[in-house]
């Protein structure tokens, strides 16, 4: 028996309306995300990740709307339907989020204490003395040393990996049903983005929670994620299960980031790259958003976009020449490209 989703993302449209013209960061997005799973959103800077998840949460700067015909159903509940008021009820509690620079996303006005015991005031029927002890038990929960102390210090005066903890632990303090983490680990050096990756993974299966992970770094997605979509130009590109988009990727994009990751196991005499940038949302190409980066394209590319199509029980693609990347993909190992 098929589960139903816990979060269910259909034709999702979130525009920005400037003085230029008008930006479409995300243009049409689908994707679900079951209990319990982490479900990676990689991609490069500019591909409509971050924009993504704060629409889910609803916290778009006042340029920016959802375009009607978009759809987030979380826990049954369309969030685009309900009030600022019921939505206040969610955030937080049932869904919450791990934002990219602590010392932006914390107040620094405010002790770490504060700022943790804030959310559980919200929404948990406790004094503040109650509150305070859970922020403190929240805080060893995360691993940060001596927290009855630590719960009375300020955010600039924390390490990098001690803010971060501290965010997850705020994120975690109502213990929800959603932890959006967009791009948790990017400002850590390589040894604590390992030990906070590793400390999400253990909170997730204590609490049960789903995760949805955005970041460009397509190693993290390899070692947390269980399912991918992979997002370029403000569209879904590919998506399936990790093992599939890394043993059998069939969207160009996805077989460029691939091909980008360093590797140990072969001898390379230079770094594949992508050619050329993402292009200025304001001004897509006609056709495929990918289309002028592709080493694939043909005609046909240049004019019209690609559907959304499942070539693979599970696995979508928007491509109409996938069967490219197939073949060269079965000639040649990713990371073989020069």
């Amino acid at each position: 028996m098929e589960k139903n989703p816990l979060l269910s993302v259909r034709n999702l449209r979130t525009y920005f309306y400037t003085e230029d013209g008008i930006v479409k960061a995300v243009d049409g997005v689908d994707f679900d995300v079951y209990e319990g799973e982490t479900l990676g959103i990689v991609g490069e800077s500019g591909s409509g990740k971050s924009v993504t998840s704060l629409s889910i949460m609803r916290l778009l700067d006042p340029k920016g709307k959802i375009e009607e015909g978009s759809e987030i159903i979380f826990n049954g509940k369309n969030l685009l339907t309900l009030s600022e008021d019921e939505m206040r009820k969610i955030r937080g509690n049932e869904i919450a989020m791990i934002f990219q620079e602590p010392m932006v996303a914390l107040n620094p006005v405010f002790t770490i204490g504060e700022q943790i015991m804030e959310a559980i005031l919200l929404h948990q029927d406790v004094d503040r003395k109650t509150a305070r002890q859970m922020a403190i038990e929240m805080l060893k929960k995360v691993g940060i040393p001596e927290p009855e102390k630590r719960v009375d210090e300020y955010p600039h005066e924390l390490s990098g990996g001690m803010r971060q903890r501290a965010m997850i632990a705020m994120a975690l303090s109502c213990r929800p049903k959603l932890l959006i983490a967009d791009e948790p680990t990017t400002a850590l050096d390589v040894t604590i983005q390992a030990q906070i990756l590793e400390l999400m993974k253990e909170l997730q299966k204590e609490y049960g929670m789903a995760i949805i992970l955005i970041t460009h770094d397509v190693g993290v997605i390899a070692e947390n994620a269980d399912r991918v979509v992979v997002m370029y130009g403000g569209k879904v590109m590919e998506s399936a299960d990790v093992y599939t988009v890394f043993k059998k990727p069939k969207h160009p994009y996805t077989w460029g980031l691939l091909n980008a990751i360093p590797r140990l196991d072969i001898e390379q005499e230079r770094l594949y790259s992508i050619p050329g940038m993402v292009p200025d949302p304001l001004h897509f190409p006609p056709g495929c958003r990918f289309s002028n980066r592709c080493e694939f394209k043909e005609n046909r590319c240049e004019i019209e976009m690609p559907d959304l199509v499942q070539v693979e029980p599970g696995h979508m693609v928007r491509c109409f020449y996938y069967k490219k990347v197939e073949n060269i993909h079965n000639s040649t190992k990713v990371g073989d490209a020069k």
